[in-house]
């Protein structure tokens, strides 16, 4: 469900351990043991999570479980031996606990020794501080450089003025000495715990790499689910063409939500969804549109959505969507400049441009922004058209956004090819981000000069300008948009009406099988009643038999009779029939329900002439008839 969440805390990724062991260092130390038994335990709470799923709803994960291998032995033996703060533990081995209590017993006799010297009368006035100072991993008294011939020791250091000497007296060094051989017995065990543990580890080396294998694969899955869940995102058809439904940019529905401080599920209104599709009746879409009006978004949305797809993810957008699978996915998107090269913006895109002309094919996405820019416009749109015919002629599936109204033309001309626009709302002179397929943007750069007060016989002199610069085709061009604006309406609408009838099928079908169900409730109620009835009817019979077992011969032939037909009837019914088409199918060695006894057991001897079986609960021996076992889960 969406509130469970899997048991993955505790993982570390052992790769880097594994790798570095036997080039930088022959043992683990006690850090990466720990890491290595909280991955391993991790792995084990995991397996019991997953297994105590349902096997029906959730079989493949009843599969991951499968793959991760059981290191209880190993992970018991490394937390005795290691402590996450003390290193190796005082209890690891009984060869330690001694050598630490000899230490520790070493420590105090060294101490009260200590504060013995410092504590003479005679040494208080030549002593610097009585503090238990060490040198060199040796306690030692400071002493006053004109008093060393008061105490008999060695010097193991002195301060930087030269004032103070510090003393190793002699009543310690043997002492002293007793510490550092019982340390160097105890580094000694301490690494004969570390290799015999890594040694264990190193013998389920190959178990423990797969079992990391599958934690990998788990964590990833779980991490697209994740992933999937928090943006709302949907599994898309695969096919041979791309058709996004209400695609949203993950990074822009994350900023959103972070702006009003919610979930990223809650806020899919909140970023305005684009729509586009590649493929299926065009190969190039041409999109035009103002600055910010979210051309660039665009690309990078589609581009996103094809390799999510491809990586087996999710994609941000709604059921029904559609990708295709892409071999290869081109993007030529912002500025490129390049100082240290000494290019210019239109140079370092041309370079690109020529090295995804040279690699694309029919299984390329190509995708292009601002194509023809960065050059004077007329060149650049002659350009610009070259390339979107080439990559045409290679089959590629090309998304292109541009400025030069020239290459609206082109696209027109070209059956596979389709104009589109992204909206500017006139009225608050801002971008809308809606995508608008069949019709191409305009810059509306007469219309904005209007509308920020631009005079009147300045704005009609450029229109007047701009009508004797277009010829003929403008109207040709305007019919066929029209025409097409029409045509996407229409598709747009009919599939609104197709969205809505697959919704109402969906609930009719959820319906219809809430009522198949409840119908099946209904039916094995009713059977059920019946044959609690009938047992009661049959069970009360029985006591009357035994009743009418002395009785005068007609009383009991009739009762005998009546008996009779009550068994044929509590066999002919529905439950009765099904009960013993199961008992017909069971052998030796299958599991059964014993109801009386509530558990599961194995068959180990079948009666059918008596209607009895024996089965195995727990090492025992159970006598029971046909009609008190069921099947496994029954209960």
């Amino acid at each position: 469900t969406d509130n469970t969440r899997v048991p993955l805390a505790g993982l570390h990724d052992l790769a880097d351990l594994f790798d570095r062991f036997g080039k930088k260092q022959t043992v683990f130390n006690p850090e990466d043991l720990l890491k290595i038994a909280d991955t391993l335990s991790g792995a084990d709470r995991l397996k019991s999570f997953f297994y105590s799923l349902n096997p029906n709803l959730y079989e493949h994960l009843h599969c991951f479980a499968d793959h991760l291998d059981d290191f209880d032995s190993l992970v018991h033996n490394i937390n005795q031996c290691i402590d996450g703060r003390e290193g190796v533990r005082d209890e690891a081995t009984d060869k330690l606990r001694h050598i630490r209590q000899r230490l520790h017993d070493l420590e105090e006799s060294i101490r009260r020794k200590f504060n013995q010297i410092v504590s003479d009368p005679q040494l208080r006035h030549a002593i610097e501080n009585d503090n238990y100072l060490i040198r060199h991993g040796r306690p030692v008294v400071a002493l006053k450089t004109h008093y060393r011939m008061m105490l008999r020791g060695t010097v193991l250091d002195r301060s930087n003025t030269g004032a103070t000497l510090y003393i190793e007296p002699d009543e310690l060094v043997e002492l002293n000495n007793e510490l550092e051989d019982a340390r160097f017995e105890e580094k000694k065990e301490i690494d004969h715990i570390l290799w015999d543990l890594s040694h264990q580890v190193l013998r389920q080396q190959p178990e423990i790499v797969s079992t990391l294998k599958t934690l990998k694969f788990i964590d990833l899955t779980y991490a697209k689910a994740r992933f999937s869940t928090t943006f709302d995102m949907h599994a898309p058809r695969i096919d041979t063409y791309m058709e996004l439904r209400n695609a949203r940019h993950p990074l822009l529905m994350q900023w959103a939500a972070e702006q009003h401080d919610c979930r990223i599920a809650d806020l899919t209104d909140q970023v305005v969804p684009i729509s586009p599709r590649l493929g299926q009746d065009f190969d190039l879409l041409l999109v035009t549109g103002p600055n910010t009006g979210g051309k660039t978004l665009l690309l990078k949305t589609i581009g996103l959505c094809a390799l999510m797809a491809q990586s087996g993810l999710h994609i941000p957008a709604k059921p029904d969507s559609r990708v295709t699978v892409y071999r290869q996915i081109f993007a030529d998107i912002g500025d490129e400049q390049s100082i240290q090269q000494s290019l210019s913006t239109f140079s370092a895109h041309m370079r690109q441009v020529i090295r995804i002309l040279e690699k694309a094919n029919q299984r390329t996405l190509v995708l292009l922004d601002e194509l023809g820019a960065g050059t004077d416009p007329i060149e650049g749109a002659t350009l610009a058209t070259a390339i979107l015919n080439a990559l045409m002629t290679q089959k590629s599936h090309i998304v292109a956004t541009t400025h030069l109204g020239q290459l609206k033309t082109f696209v027109f001309s070209q059956v596979r090819a389709e104009n589109a626009s992204v909206q500017f709302d006139i009225k608050t002179l801002q971008p809308t981000y809606k995508l608008f397929l069949g019709t191409p943007g305009s810059s509306n750069a007469l219309v904005i000069a209007e509308k920020l007060g631009m005079s009147a016989g300045i704005i009609e002199q450029a229109r007047d300008a701009l009508a004797q610069e277009t010829d003929g085709s403008s109207e040709l061009i305007n019919q066929v948009q029209k025409t097409r604006e029409l045509a996407e309406r229409k598709r747009h609408k009919a599939q609104s009406l197709l969205d809505k009838a697959k919704q109402i099928r969906a609930t009719a079908a959820d319906r219809l099988t809430e009522i198949n169900e409840e119908a099946e409730h209904l039916r094995d109620r009713a059977d059920n009643e019946i044959e609690h009835t009938l047992r009661e009817v049959k069970q009360r019979m029985d006591g009357f038999l035994q009743s009418m077992a002395n009785a005068p011969k007609p009383w009991h032939d009739q009762a005998q009779q009546l008996a009779r037909h009550i068994c044929e009837l509590a066999s002919a019914t529905t439950l009765a029939q099904r009960h013993q088409a199961y008992i017909h199918t069971l052998r030796k060695g299958d599991n059964v329900y014993v109801i009386p006894l509530k558990r599961q057991g194995i068959i180990d001897r079948i009666r059918r002439k008596h209607q009895t079986m024996t089965i195995l609960i727990d090492g025992k021996q159970w006598e029971v008839g046909f009609d008190q076992v069921a099947r496994p889960g029954s209960g």
